[in-house]
């Protein structure tokens, strides 16, 4: 028997099914730096994101951008710990993986972003540009002036209709 509970079912607009309920949730998982970190970074984040229910091929995507994003952590940083984090809202699911763990006690760190062309200025955080026009999405890297390294990107939520990942 189907669950009548209002936070399962699909929102409507005058009858008509938008898709499916799309999970809110904001968090980070940290790690210590390993052989393997890689991995388990994009393996959080694929396990995470399919248990809030996001579609499967989605998860998939993002689990593997971690995992890049990870891997350039390894092999650019020499910090020892590293942040997945993922946060989702009405527009899509924005991810990044950071060797940054805490604000400055000076307030806020300046980041500077890397990946976009003709930006100079500092953003007091850094922000994964929007996906492509096309449904793809990259890295954007930012990093700080005393070395940290921020690497993210946002993607759009799939068209309604995209059954979201099995339980």
């Amino acid at each position: 028997m189907p669950s009548t509970a209002p936070h399962l079912a699909p929102p409507t607009r005058a009858g008509a099914v938008l898709g499916p309920p799309r999970p809110r949730l904001s968090l980070s998982v940290e790690t210590e730096r390993g052989e393997r970190t890689d991995t388990l970074i994009g393996g959080a984040a694929r396990s995470l994101l399919c248990a809030a229910g996001v579609p499967s091929e989605l998860a998939l995507r993002l689990g593997d951008t971690a995992t890049v994003a990870a891997r350039y952590l390894a092999e650019h940083s020499g910090r020892s710990r590293y942040r997945l984090w993922i946060h989702t809202d009405s527009a899509g699911i924005a991810l990044a993986v950071t060797d940054c763990l805490a604000r400055s006690a000076d307030g806020p760190l300046d980041w500077l972003p890397v990946s976009r062309p003709g930006r100079t200025e500092a953003d007091s955080a850094p922000d994964p540009g929007p996906a492509d026009g096309d449904g793809a999405y990259g890295l954007d890297l930012h990093r700080t002036p005393v070395g940290h390294l921020w690497l993210g990107c946002r993607a759009p939520w799939p068209a309604p209709g995209t059954p979201p990942s099995a339980p």
